[in-house]
């Protein structure tokens, strides 16, 4: 059997560890860590002893932030409004700019090629309210439109 490297107290990178909490499925010993930005974290002890956990995530996050604000396309981008979206109750509601992927030519009207028929569909609030196959494409856009009429008229 392994003897247990007591690694209280140590630090690293942003992680101070306060004390063993459990053992892993791997049968390495778990350490509560204490963050720097004030957040705990449990890691294995391994992992800290081999540089692979430095924080509890907040390091991740600022490294990909800044990669983010560094990258020419995306600097150009920020702050445009047409990046916004209208947000009804944490739900995007459809563009009306069409995207390039469409075939159709209408927002949430697709062909299905397993049944060979029409698509309309229609999400809001997090669930579908219209999934239905038509074989006419003329009565999936009217389908679509009278979703639209009936639940984004006053939103939009």
């Amino acid at each position: 059997m392994t003897t247990l490297i007591d690694i209280t107290g140590q630090k690293f990178g942003r992680l101070t560890v306060i004390r063993r909490c459990g053992t892993a499925k791997n049968g390495n010993a778990l350490w509560l860590c204490q963050c720097r930005c004030g957040n705990q974290t449990k890691a294995d002890s391994y992992a800290l002893r081999h540089g692979r956990a430095r924080s509890c995530g907040c390091l991740t996050r600022e490294s990909r932030s800044q990669l983010i604000r560094r990258n020419p396309k995306t600097a150009a981008s920020m702050g445009r409004l047409s990046n916004l979206k209208i947000h009804d109750h944490h739900t995007d509601l459809p563009s009306k700019i069409m995207s390039k992927r469409n075939k159709s030519g209408v927002i949430g009207v697709s062909w299905d090629s397993n049944t060979q028929k029409w698509v309309a569909t229609f999400f809001y609030k997090g669930r579908y309210l219209l999934h239905k196959p038509f074989q006419h494409f003329e009565d999936a856009v009217l389908a679509r439109q009278a979703m639209e009429s009936r639940y984004l008229n006053n939103k939009v």
